[in-house]
């Protein structure tokens, strides 16, 4: 990871430490914590439609508290392209209001080239894959308790192939999609346990 880290460039890798050492000085604060929302209790699952990475793209997300907080999730979804897959854990902190801050880590699909107009650079649409790491805001039901909405902020790690790929269409001059730093993530979760 760390070696991962330094070949980052420097204001991803600052991010990336800042998200590892908030998770890491909360976590242990966190074991005190009495009051649990029943979306963050260990056993508990749910499933999620939305948009973003931890959504496939566009997609359903499933996921299990293995402990207390502690949830680990799969998304599959179009990305636009094909079909995104993505699967990682998010901490929540614990929270006594309907609001619970959480970090995330990811692993999949995090980028994709889609150029307009076809002809041979149709050959460049694809979908790539790597790590991406995350913060947002798990807001808890006051209707129905475990169902939640989701809304995170999302920095992904692009691969050396990505970044080979979209050097080499923007000095060719071809429209495509514009490269976003940071992502967003929205979506609504039921609890199905």
């Amino acid at each position: 990871l760390i070696c991962t880290i330094i070949k980052m460039n420097t204001v991803k890798s600052k991010m990336v430490l800042l998200i590892l050492s908030l998770t890491f000085t909360f976590i242990a604060k966190a074991q005190d914590e009495k009051d649990i929302h029943l979306s963050s209790k260990q056993g508990e699952a749910s499933l999620g439609i939305g948009i973003g990475l931890p959504y496939g793209i566009l997609g359903a997300r499933l996921g299990y508290n293995a402990a207390d907080h502690l949830n680990l999730f799969g998304g599959i979804g179009y990305n636009l392209v094909s079909v995104g897959y993505n699967f990682g854990l998010q901490y929540s902190f614990p929270s006594s209001r309907q609001s619970e801050f959480y970090l995330m880590g990811i692993y999949g699909n995090n980028a994709v080239i889609i150029v307009d107009g076809g002809g041979f650079f149709e050959d460049f649409n694809e979908s790539y894959f790597g790590p991406s790491f995350g913060l947002g805001l798990k807001v808890n039901s006051n209707k129905k308790e475990g169902n939640h909405w989701d809304i995170g902020l999302i920095v992904p790690i692009r691969s050396s192939n990505f970044n080979d790929d979209y050097d080499a269409l923007d000095d060719s001059g071809v429209d495509f999609n514009t490269l976003l730093p940071v992502l967003i993530s929205v979506g609504y979760n039921f609890n199905i346990r």
